[in-house]
């Protein structure tokens, strides 16, 4: 059980990073001009990813069923996600260092997650 607290942690400030960039995008189009439409893709996404990664965190850390199947569902989802953005940066000819720490970090949360909550052993700390 204490995996599964300590991986809705995680889970809590992943969500609230995405959540917390997407509100100083929206402030600095505020202060800065109006956003343009492909900032308001980024916006958008960032919210979303920041929002379902929170509700996630949150249903980890109070052990419920659909948190867990959920939990897994977006984590692969966010491993193909940040491909898809480090296939991108590669193609526009920016600096990738970012993107891989990115996906570097996002599959090996995803893959200890899978370890751990993939399997029958990982239902039973759920309700």
């Amino acid at each position: 059980m204490r995996f599964v607290r300590l991986l809705s942690a995680v889970a809590v400030f992943y969500g609230l990073s995405y959540f917390f960039h997407a509100l100083l995008q929206i402030l600095s189009t505020m202060r800065f001009g109006g956003p343009e439409p492909l900032h308001l893709v980024f916006i958008g996404t960032n919210l979303v990813i920041g929002v379902v990664t929170l509700i996630n965190g949150i249903g980890l850390l109070l052990a419920k069923k659909w948190s867990r199947v959920s939990w897994l569902a977006t984590v692969t989802l966010l491993v193909l996600f940040h491909n898809f953005i480090l296939l991108l940066t590669y193609w526009v000819g920016a600096d990738l260092t970012q993107q891989l720490l990115n996906v570097v970090l996002i599959f090996f949360l995803a893959v200890i997650s899978w370890a751990k909550l993939g399997d029958d052993e990982g239902k039973k700390y759920f309700r």
